[in-house]
């Protein structure tokens, strides 16, 4: 059995671009005399499509598509089965529509699939529109017995969290005899992803099965879909797609194909998988590259700073869309310092990208509104002549600083049609350890990155000067500043967040056992002090006061939800990120 794995890069609505992509792989799959040719999820309408379902003409145009793809067919080839995922509609009771998936060959359906697990956890929301299904369909393709299944339908044997079904189609298959087992996925990507998919799904191939896992690639707003489409037959791995900047329509042997990777879930195995996966700075460029193009831009706009986050930032765009079309802007205070500056003008021209420099002044400013607000100088009542008499602090005049790069940032992008990319990390969100409005720009790359893994990606960049990564972090909003002694070190911060937002950690001892077994697991999924300092972590771990440092940095997470909840978007890679898949109230009093 020849088969060819469309792994395409869906829009949700571009019905005209879906189809294209579609047709292309039928075409090569015919010229490959293939058997089979399978696609992602909701291929047809573009995953994820959301509340754009619950248009009528939306799902018209889907199933419409559908018959074309059908009519494009006729005559093609005699043998080839073409297999897409669709939205179908559900006349009967329950939700609306069907998660559904059609397989025809030569002009004629030959059967269709309901899925039957529909998550409804992190970034999903199936329930919310589709009934689930609860029949196989299983047909005889080149001599074999073959089954049809949709994304988490093959997911109910990991045994590994909270979200487990009553029914379990693999199983199911296995048990009516199945020989061959076809999956479309549109599974975005999580830091191990790659190897976890791996993990799970090979022991189900013992006795003989074989598993097509056909996912699709690019960036879709906060997610980003890895690909890694695979073929696994009794254990083993024979075939694994690697390209994720172009769609791939690989031909696959099913009989013939030599083993690529034995017993591939075998734990020896982890790195391997993960060093033939795409890396972190690949898909962040993917995601990035697909939001600007897919939303209709080609140029970006950056604050540079001469800090490692604008710097990473700066190069990821440069990566995505070359560097003629970024327009890098730096500027100073009364407080930057001269290597920022400096760090910066040679950061923009080891990358070749646009610089400006446009200076703030915020002292005369201030001194401006401050005069102006004081209109009450006389009535003890006004909470300006209150504030004044009690002295506002500096924080307000630090901040205008960030604010005023803001505004000239936008103005920027609204003059000349560049869009604005943010540079705050998760630790700044999760702390809001910025300036309120400082991420309210476009899109953000590095939103759901931790510290030490933006200085790990700088690290690896040779345009990104050493001293940028070397220096301790600090906004320059005042003299001196520096970060880390306005909140904690980053190696004890960076597990902190990680363990409260990811892992839901929220008592110290708690956290204690989390962190002595992120210290003993050096292949911990979130790898959260592979690359920090864990003599530093440990050490403080088992200080007097860690324990009151630990329920500070959580009650500030709890707080800062408000702000959070008025940034951009950012790209999704951990377990749980800022914004699409974590629902936590602004207003509640248990942080």
């Amino acid at each position: 059995m020849k088969v060819c794995l469309g792994q395409i890069n869906t829009t949700p609505g571009d019905f005209e671009g879906n189809i294209s992509a579609i047709k292309k792989g039928i075409d090569l799959a015919v010229a490959g005399d293939c058997d089979l040719v399978v696609f992602p999820e909701l291929s047809i309408p573009g995953y994820l499509s959301q509340d754009l379902i619950y248009h009528t003409e939306f799902v018209d145009q889907n199933l419409k598509a559908l018959e074309d793809l059908i009519t494009y067919t006729k005559g093609k080839s005699n043998r080839l089965h073409v297999v897409v995922g669709y939205i179908g509609r559900n006349e009967g009771a329950g939700k609306p529509f069907y998660n559904m998936a059609s397989v025809f060959t030569n002009g004629e359906v030959a059967g269709t699939y309901k899925k039957q697990l529909l998550p409804f956890y992190d970034v999903f929301d199936e329930l919310r529109y589709f009934e689930p299904g609860n029949e196989l369909l299983m047909l005889k393709i080149a001599g074999k017995k073959v089954g049809v299944t949709i994304c988490e339908d093959l997911w109910n044997d990991k045994n590994t969290d909270n979200y487990n079904y009553t029914n379990n189609p693999i199983a199911q298959y296995r048990s009516a005899g199945a020989e061959v087992i076809l999956s479309l996925n549109s599974s975005p990507f999580v830091h191990d992803k790659p190897w976890q998919r791996l993990n799970h799904i090979a022991p189900a191939t013992n006795e003989g099965l074989c598993i097509v896992y056909v996912n699709q690639r690019g960036g879709q707003d906060e997610l980003v879909f890895d690909g890694q489409s695979f073929v696994l037959v009794d254990g083993n791995l024979i075939h694994l797609s690697s390209e994720i900047f172009r769609d791939s329509f690989d031909i696959v042997d099913i009989a013939s194909a030599p083993v690529v990777l034995a017993h591939v879930n075998d734990v020896g195995n982890r790195s391997r998988v993960l060093s033939q996966s795409a890396s972190l700075f690949d898909l962040l460029v993917l995601c990035l590259r697909d939001y600007v193009e897919k939303s209709g831009f080609d140029s970006l706009v950056i604050a540079s700073s001469g800090g490692v986050d604008s710097a990473v930032v700066c190069k990821l765009a440069c990566a995505a869309v070359g560097a003629k079309n970024v327009h890098a802007v730096r500027m100073p205070s009364i407080y930057s310092s001269d290597h920022a500056r400096n760090d910066a003008i040679e950061l923009h021209e080891n990358l070749g990208c646009w610089d400006y420099e446009v200076e703030i002044f915020h002292e005369s400013l201030v001194s401006m509104l401050n005069e102006k607000f004081h209109g009450f100088p006389n009535d003890a009542s006004n909470l300006v002549t209150k504030k004044m008499l009690r002295g506002y602090g500096s924080v307000a005049d630090e901040n205008i600083q960030a604010r005023l790069r803001d505004l000239y940032l936008m103005h920027f992008s609204n003059a000349f049609g560049a869009m604005p990319l943010a540079t705050g990390n998760k630790i700044e969100s999760a702390c809001g350890f910025y300036t309120h409005f400082d991420m309210n720009f476009s899109f953000a790359p590095i939103k759901d990155l931790c510290k030490y893994q933006v200085v790990e990606l700088a690290k690896g960049c040779v345009e990104i000067p050493s001293n940028i990564w070397k220096k301790p972090p600090s906004a320059e909003l005042a003299p001196d500043q520096i970060d880390e002694e306005s909140l904690l070190p980053y190696a004890i911060l960076d597990p902190i967040v990680c363990a409260y937002v990811e892992d839901y950690v929220s008592t110290f001892d708690e956290f204690k056992r989390w962190g002595e077994t992120q210290l003993s697991d050096k292949t911990s999924v979130s790898m959260v002090l592979n690359s920090m300092d864990p003599a530093r972590f440990e050490s403080w771990l088992n200080q007097a006061g860690a324990a009151s440092d630990f329920h500070r940095i959580i009650s500030l997470i709890g707080r800062m939800e408000y702000k959070r909840r008025q940034t951009c978007p950012g790209i999704k890679v951990s377990k749980v990120a800022f914004g699409i898949g974590r629902r936590i109230p602004i207003v509640e009093h248990w942080s």
